[in-house]
């Protein structure tokens, strides 16, 4: 506080009684409390004090009485200091009293109505949960009770609206925890009931096939009486043209109605449903997808065996009756939801157990001999078959399991001969195959019509024909396969050409798959007489083909006059052109290993009086693949391979010839390399064919224009069109620039010319030898 409010103070207490002094300093101290200045306030008093004793002792030096005055009153003041001190922490611990049971109070009123607020709340609250829980039990009772969707809509609505004001709760998050738990057993439940009616249908179904079934063949039966009478059906299809206008028939009963069968879909329904809500269709559509397979094939397991020694058909026609009726529970659920069963499903679904149901007939009937059981097995499959076209179901596929006897037959021939065609393969010695005499020799004609030369058919006995024995056995196999087959489709009633068709396609794929694949698989060999034998036997396995196919339009049992053609035949003549290679191409691979052994001195300072030793192996290899390891292969065929090769080995000699990463030459090196070719030219003369003779002709005309002693004559275009047109221009250039450059210690006057003479060829030809 200012020094003058304290002496202001100081006079005021002097001036004034102590009830004014009170009312004056109350306000100032209470200003100096509020403001928290006491210590500042009793400094500043203190140093007022100080002064006014100096004053004081300065006016008692001047005036001493008035000093005693002065330090009298000084003293009065000082004790009025103390007592207003000490008033001041009297008021202030009132006021802290005061201050504290206010507060004391307040805090007690506020914890009052937070308690009674709580107290509301809990209430409600308590009201709330118990409302809560109880929905919670409501959702078991309605499940215990089958009542799923009235738990679901529980379910949901404790989650939307009466979940949210209770979540603050342990209980409620657990219970919103669950919620996922819930809709879970519920869906377990109504999933559960439904499987159970899965379980339940089994029989009725089997009822309701039978039921079906015996009222198509009364509808058989009134479609023969009709045509018995006269009556003329259109058909568009074969299979299903007996029963057409009976299964079209009107007033048949609903086959639901009937007394015999009892089958509520409610279960599957409420199941669909349930999921529909859940958002999880998918789930259950797989779930019952994979369920109703389970099923089939369970269906077709209680026939683990079909036993044809006591020739009774009944357990067979039993389970057809099993699967009719499964598929008829399918047509129904089909069309009477929503986006739940395919027409797609239930084509694989038949298509599952068309194969399941070919595997047992290929099982039990796999040595079957008795006719009337496959007529009986083949009666039952078209009834089924009709059964199912009565409703619709989709008869395009369905169709195919008439024909599931044949194929398992079909199967069983293709495996049989590929066996035996295996054998025969594996045990052929690939060797023109012997006659001893003329009986053999027409029993061979009877399996495999061939035409010999007249210089062959002449021969007397024993003698040897230009194919192995692997050709008339498979052959013979062949006809077999296909006589078996006709005989077994013989009683089947056909307006297309299905089993005609059926068999052809079976032969193809026999020809194709397995006699084809076995002889392509051998062709990998590194025997050239193998191989060679091979391609003899293909050539006529290939013409063989076509009395294969004559024999299929002879024995085909529709009145079809259309060629038939196997696709075997070009698969046969295109093996055959990929053996002619592979022969080229292991005789170029021989030519190839020969070669490797070929070494020669670029350089050389003298000629010598022999060729390189590798030709002789080479010139020996090649007259023993021709004369003996080629020898029964057609002349057009050697002829081919011949070129091939001899045109393949001048290909590799000219690249050595020509070597671009050789540098230098001389005249030595160019004189042996024309011994060598000679050589090779010899060779091939012995062999008169005239196809062959011309094979060394470019590298022939290369040589002999580098031997010559004035190379200007290549300029002259006469010359060069008669001599050298199969020599190029860049070889030319190449080889001489080689002899040009090479070193040469003393030239000859003959080396010099030859050197001018190939400098002007150089120059004319527009290159420039770097040379002087």
């Amino acid at each position: 506080m200012a020094e003058f409010d304290i002496q202001q103070l100081v006079l005021v207490s002097d001036a004034t009684n102590d009830a004014e002094n009170l009312e004056h300093l109350g306000p100032t101290m209470k200003e100096v409390y509020r403001n928290n200045k006491m210590k500042p306030f009793l400094d500043q008093l203190s140093s007022f004090i100080r002064r006014k004793e100096m004053e004081i002792e300065k006016m008692c030096n001047s005036n001493y009485e008035e000093f005693v005055q002065s330090v009298d009153r000084l003293l009065k003041v000082r004790q009025g200091t103390v007592d207003l001190k000490d008033k001041i922490h009297t008021l202030n611990s009132d006021v802290q009293r005061a201050g504290l049971e206010l507060t004391e109070k307040k805090r007690e009123l506020i914890e009052s109505k937070r308690i009674l607020e709580n107290i509301a709340t809990a209430t409600e609250t308590l009201k709330t949960c118990v409302h809560f829980l109880d929905l919670a039990n409501r959702v078991n009772v309605q499940v215990e009770n089958r009542k799923y969707y009235s738990a679901l809509r529980i379910v949901d609505e404790i989650q939307v609206v009466h979940l949210r004001s209770v979540i603050q709760f342990e209980f409620a998050r657990h219970m919103q925890d669950c919620i996922p738990i819930l809709k879970h057993a519920i869906k377990d439940a109504v999933t559960t009931e439904m499987k159970e009616w899965l379980f339940s249908i089994r029989t009725n179904q089997k009822t309701m096939g039978k039921l079906v079934m015996d009222r198509m063949a009364a509808r058989q039966q009134r479609w023969r009486d009709r045509s018995s009478k006269g009556f003329r059906l259109k058909t568009s299809h074969n299979v299903n043209s007996a029963v057409e206008v009976a299964v079209n028939e009107e007033n048949e009963v609903d086959i639901l109605d009937a007394d015999q069968v009892n089958i509520d879909f409610k279960s599957l329904y409420q199941c669909l449903h349930i999921y529909d809500e859940l958002g999880q269709r998918s789930e259950l559509r797989a779930s019952y997808a994979e369920d109703r397979r389970a099923q089939a094939k369970l269906t077709l397991s209680s026939m683990t065996t079909f036993n044809v020694k006591d020739r009774s058909t009944d357990q067979f026609e039993s389970l057809l009756q099993d699967i009719v009726g499964f598929f008829i529970v399918e047509h129904i659920i089909l069309y009477s939801t929503t986006n739940f069963r395919t027409q797609s499903q239930l084509d694989e679904l038949c298509d599952m157990v068309t194969s399941l149901l070919l595997r047992l007939l290929s099982e039990g009937l796999a040595n079957c001999r008795d006719p009337d059981m496959f007529l009986n097995i083949k009666l039952l499959l078209m009834l089924y078959i009709q059964t199912m076209e009565s409703y619709n179901y989709p008869v395009a596929k369905l169709n195919d399991l008439l024909l599931t006897l044949f194929h398992t037959y079909t199967d069983q021939l293709e495996a049989k001969f590929s066996a035996n065609f295996q054998k025969l393969v594996d045990e052929d010695d690939y060797t023109p195959m012997l006659v001893e005499n003329q009986d053999e020799y027409n029993l061979l004609q009877m399996s495999f019509r061939f035409k010999e030369d007249r210089k062959s058919s002449r021969q007397g006995f024993p003698r040897r024909v230009p194919f192995s024995k692997v050709v008339p056995y498979c052959c013979e196999d062949i006809r077999q396969f296909v006589s078996q087959f006709y005989r077994f489709v013989e009683g089947f009633n056909q307006e297309q050409n299905e089993m005609d068709d059926l068999v052809k396609d079976s032969l193809d794929t026999l020809l194709t798959q397995h006699v084809h694949s076995v002889w392509l698989k051998k062709l990998e060999s590194r025997n050239l007489s193998q191989i060679s034998q091979i391609i003899i036997n293909l050539e006529y396995f290939q013409g063989a083909c076509g009395d294969f196919e004559q024999l299929l339009s002879e024995m085909r049992s529709t009145s079809d006059n259309s060629k038939i053609s196997l696709q075997a035949t070009s698969l046969f003549r295109e093996t055959r052109r990929s053996a002619e290679k592979r022969i080229s191409e292991l005789v170029n691979s021989k030519i190839d290993d020969i070669l490797e052994l070929a070494e020669y001195d670029w350089l050389p300072s003298s000629i010598e009086d022999l060729h390189s030793t590798y030709l002789q192996e080479l010139v020996s290899f090649l007259s023993v693949v021709m004369s003996a390891t080629l020898q029964n292969l057609p002349d057009s065929i050697r002829t081919f391979v011949y070129y091939d090769a001899l045109e393949h080995l001048a290909s590799q000699l000219h690249r050595i010839f020509t070597d671009p990463n050789v540098k230098h030459i001389n005249q030595n090196f160019v004189a042996i390399f024309d011994k060598d070719i000679r050589y090779l030219e010899d060779f091939v003369a012995t062999l008169d064919n005239p196809s062959v003779a011309q094979a060394f002709q470019p590298l022939r005309q290369l040589i002999n224009l580098l031997l010559l002693e004035n190379t200007e004559e290549y300029m002259d275009p006469a010359i060069r069109s008669r001599h050298y047109a199969q020599v190029k221009a860049d070889d030319v250039t190449r080889m001489l620039e080689k002899l040009m450059t090479a070193p040469v210690a003393a030239p000859t006057t003959q080396e010099k010319t030859k050197r001018r003479s190939w400098g002007r060829v150089l120059e004319w030809g527009g290159i420039r030898s770097s040379s002087s």
